[in-house]
């Protein structure tokens, strides 16, 4: 899953949201990631936190070709478990654990400037008010993190610079 993660972002200009609510456990997954590769990535990165819908702006801004959005997902996984799922996939799903709909939040950015969004999941087991991250989601964590860290050292990714 990582590899394939990979190819699709190499050589395309990516910004990073990151979502989750840093008070319910596993939820933080997306929104901690964006801290941990801060100062590692050179690429645009937002913490859109629980409520993406109020980052259209900036996401519409970022000249980005490609959004890779990452959160807690249920998806009917294990725990930690991590899926692949392009925005079209989402339409009419609600797999976020978040109320607004990434498959109709991205469908407010015209056609002409909406760039590709990737979601990247990872299966919550804990969304319990005031816990840290689960050891299983914690691993795909910093799995992700090792990832993204690797492709941009490369410089397989466009940092639009």
């Amino acid at each position: 899953m990582f590899a394939e993660l990979g190819t699709r972002l190499t050589g395309k200009r990516i910004l990073l949201l990151g979502v989750g609510n840093r008070l319910r456990g596993d939820d933080a997954v997306g929104s901690l990631l964006v801290e941990r590769l801060q100062g590692k990535a050179d690429i645009p990165m937002i913490d859109a936190g629980d409520v993406p819908e109020n980052y259209l702006g900036p996401i519409e801004g970022s000249g980005a070709e490609v959004v890779l959005v990452v959160d807690a997902a249920d998806f009917g996984g294990d725990v930690g478990d991590t899926a692949i799922f392009d925005i079209g996939q989402l339409q009419g799903k609600s797999i976020s654990t978040h109320t607004a709909s990434l498959g109709l939040l991205f469908k407010v950015i015209p056609p002409e400037k909406r760039p590709q969004v990737i979601v990247l999941g990872i299966q919550p087991g804990n969304l319990e008010l005031s816990q840290g991250l689960s050891e299983p989601v914690l691993g795909a964590l910093e799995s992700l993190e090792r990832l993204l860290t690797g492709i941009l050292e490369q410089g397989a990714v466009d940092t639009g610079k």
